[in-house]
């Protein structure tokens, strides 16, 4: 498995082709992923997670946003309500090569794809996964990189991936030579530890050990975040790519952790 590389052997559990976080096809929250679905690592899990999970960002309940339709959001004259996306909290920490990650959303992940029927001016259709990710210019040039939401010049970023009844991925891409986070040179994956479809919350990890630059311990890093959902047609084409959206964390730093 490229890029994987970390403390402990690595058990893949079930191999499949993967894609985008949160999209059965090509989004630009996550930037495509191909490789096992589920992840699990020999390293055992902190005790107690408070002690590893030292930063921590609020972002308002009930603020998703509505994306332009050329961005391939809905037409509704407001943003679509989808608490499961809506997060409230991201908390990250650093511990025996692993970062750490914490995710609260407003509302439980959805266990399977979710029909809507048509009621006012929204169309029928089906809402099938999610995806969410912490973002970071970790060289400070904002014109390196590749682009998203909260940051600009993104370097790496760290993504959770839930498609509803079918599986989860976890896991960072970096290295984004033509500056489209959908192209990059290099991914590892991560684990779940808790949480997940029924939850309102993930605990997630991924193996830091080889990402040397673009991991920099110790240094101040520009941190961004996004989360949401996307929707289909009966018929498996893709409906609204943004058909929920939360930006999360906004121009914010993180100095990450030295050990």
């Amino acid at each position: 498995m490229r890029g994987v590389a970390g403390p402990g052997r690595v058990s893949v559990l079930v191999l499949a082709l993967g894609a985008c976080a949160g999209s059965g096809d090509d989004g630009d929250n996550e930037g495509g992923i191909t490789g096992p679905d589920v992840v699990t690592y020999d390293a055992p899990w902190p005790v107690d997670m408070s002690r590893v999970l030292l930063r921590t960002f609020t972002d308002e309940a009930g603020d998703q946003e509505a994306l332009p339709t050329w961005m391939d959001a809905p037409p509704y004259s407001g943003p679509v309500p989808w608490p499961s996306i809506d997060v409230t909290r991201v908390s990250v920490g650093v511990e025996a090569g692993f970062l750490y990650m914490r995710v609260d959303f407003a509302g439980a992940i959805p266990a399977d794809v979710v029909h809507l029927m048509p009621e006012g001016e929204i169309e029928e259709q089906f809402v099938t996964n999610q995806g969410m990710n912490i973002a970071l210019n970790v060289d400070g040039e904002v014109g390196t990189g590749g682009g998203g939401e909260g940051v600009s010049g993104i370097d790496i970023f760290f993504a959770v991936s839930f498609d509803y009844g079918k599986r989860h991925q976890i896991y960072a891409n970096w290295d984004f030579p033509d500056g489209d986070v959908h192209h990059h040179q290099s991914q590892l994956y991560g684990e779940l530890g808790e949480g997940g479809p029924g939850s309102s919350y993930a605990v997630v990890r991924y193996p830091i050990s080889d990402l040397g630059s673009f991991f920099p311990r110790g240094e101040t890093v520009d941190i961004g975040s996004w989360s949401e959902a996307e929707s289909y047609e009966a018929d498996g084409t893709l409906k609204y790519h943004h058909f929920a959206f939360d930006r999360v964390i906004d121009g914010e730093t993180w100095t990450i952790p030295s050990s």
